[in-house]
């Protein structure tokens, strides 16, 4: 006989609930806690574990515990460079595997539990750290999730999943300023990706809010009328626009609403007002929070959008690419100077000196790039074509072929022309073998890319008549 829905609604509520915790056990609990941090100061590590995670476990919602549990863990790990204990990768299969059952049963207690046991093997467990963050906001936490996201951001803060995940959860616990932050970090990663930039501009109007608990309809449109009070306290309508203008008169150092106004002009693609609003921004603020990547990109935008205007056949144009090309080049330096860490801006810097024709720093600028997994292909195609440029053509075969094993296959294109170019530049070292095997590859996955099937032809020609 099947269970009445009712039950089952009210056993479902019931597995979604923290538990309830006697007197009695909480007093025992906080001496194991006690005991637990005793034994931590006194480098029993393994004892510390034991005693800090039954606590968290009893009491998966007690901030304490757990700030206290993680703050242990990442001292017993610290030497680990955030990957926790060596076979964590073995360890962890059980706890997530326990993870998994008890959230398809929407039993979020279970998850938490066995979330915490898997971070005893690893505490920066991006995986582990996702599942109980989600599992804390089911369970109405709101102290307990921040500690996790903390830790899910000390574990790999360049990591551009974990900044998305991390920001899209601060700002659903109304942390504005933090999921800011997290959120242009994944700019600064990857500059001018649309949807950063419409959250930004979202989390920047959220922040202006919070800051002067001005309230509008919800547009940005620089001519929306709000009621708001000018320097002197009195109340008037003014619109959007000058709205903003009158906050940073009234405070010339609030990043934010430079910010906000300039997004109200890049939306109508006014990019020479946001232009002048962001320079303002970076004169009065500096360039940090992301100020000054914004006034490049717009910088950018704007001579694209000149570009757009002119015939692209004409003398103005080819004057405006040069421009262009020197201005992103100025602008590429920059930002590898403020974040040399970053090897993908290094790919982008050395594109804009082979666009100029300088393959000597363009090659220097390849071969560091290069070291980024994401980008070794595209930095060994690069790589081969400034190569061949120079005549080191051993060089350029080397790289072409690099290219070949490094660019994923979903990058269809650009393994297509990898294979085009290794197998014409095989043609001209009259390496007629190599030539057939790199365009035979080439013409199997598109027979109809470029003159690939004529080059097929003429290597064939050339391979009977040697032979």
């Amino acid at each position: 006989m099947s269970e009445d829905p009712a039950v089952q609604n009210e056993n479902q509520e019931a597995t979604s609930a923290l538990p309830v915790i006697s007197p009695a056990k909480r007093k025992q609990l906080q001496k194991t806690f006690e005991l637990g941090m005793q034994k931590h100061n006194q480098k029993n590590y393994d004892y510390a574990t034991e005693l800090l995670l039954a606590c968290a476990c009893a009491d998966p919602g007690n901030a304490g515990y757990v700030q206290g549990l993680l703050n242990h863990l990442k001292d017993k790990y610290e030497k680990s460079k955030g990957k926790g204990h060596p076979m964590a990768f073995l360890k962890l299969m059980g706890p997530k595997g326990a993870m998994k059952k008890a959230k398809a049963k929407k039993d979020w207690c279970a998850v938490m539990e066995a979330g915490y046991k898997g971070l005893v093997w690893n505490p920066w467990d991006f995986n582990v750290l996702k599942a109980m963050v989600e599992a804390a906001q089911e369970l109405a936490l709101t102290d307990v999730p921040l500690l996790l996201l903390k830790m899910a951001l000390e574990g790999n803060p360049k990591d551009i999943n974990i900044n998305r995940f991390c920001g899209t959860k601060l700002e659903e616990l109304d942390r504005i300023n933090d999921a800011y932050q997290c959120w242009r970090r994944v700019s600064e990663m990857k500059p001018g990706d649309p949807e950063t930039e419409a959250v930004l501009s979202r989390l920047t109007i959220a922040r202006t809010i919070k800051e002067t608990g001005y309230t509008a309809a919800p547009t940005k449109s620089a001519t929306a009328k709000v009621t708001a009070k000018d320097a002197s306290g009195a109340t008037m309508e003014m619109t959007h626009e000058q709205f903003l203008e009158e906050q940073i008169k009234q405070n010339p150092r609030n990043v934010s609403t430079y910010i906000e106004l300039a997004d109200i002009h890049i939306q109508v693609e006014h990019f020479d007002k946001a232009e002048d609003v962001l320079t303002r921004g970076v004169k009065n603020c500096g360039p940090g929070d992301g100020m000054q990547d914004k006034l490049e990109d717009v910088q950018i935008r704007r001579m694209r959008q000149k570009m757009s205007k002119v015939d692209r056949a004409s003398d103005e144009w080819k004057r405006l690419r040069l421009e262009m090309n020197e201005t992103e080049l100025g602008i590429w330096k920059n930002r590898c100077e403020r974040y040399p860490n970053n090897l993908g801006f290094k790919y982008d810097l050395g594109l804009r000196y082979q666009m100029k024709g300088d393959n000597d720093e363009a090659i220097k600028q390849f071969q560091i790039s290069k070291k980024e997994p994401r980008r070794a292909g595209l930095s060994c195609l690069a790589l081969g074509q400034c190569f061949q440029a120079i005549k080191q053509y051993s060089l350029a075969m080397a790289n072409y072929q690099e290219a070949i094993e490094k660019i994923p296959d979903r990058d269809a294109d650009n393994r297509k022309k990898a294979y085009y170019l290794a197998g014409k530049l095989s043609i001209a070292l009259n390496e007629y073998d190599k030539a057939n095997e790199f365009l035979a590859k080439l013409a199997d996955i598109d027979f109809s890319y470029k003159d690939v099937s004529e080059l097929l032809a003429k290597v064939e020609a050339q391979r009977n008549s040697e032979g």
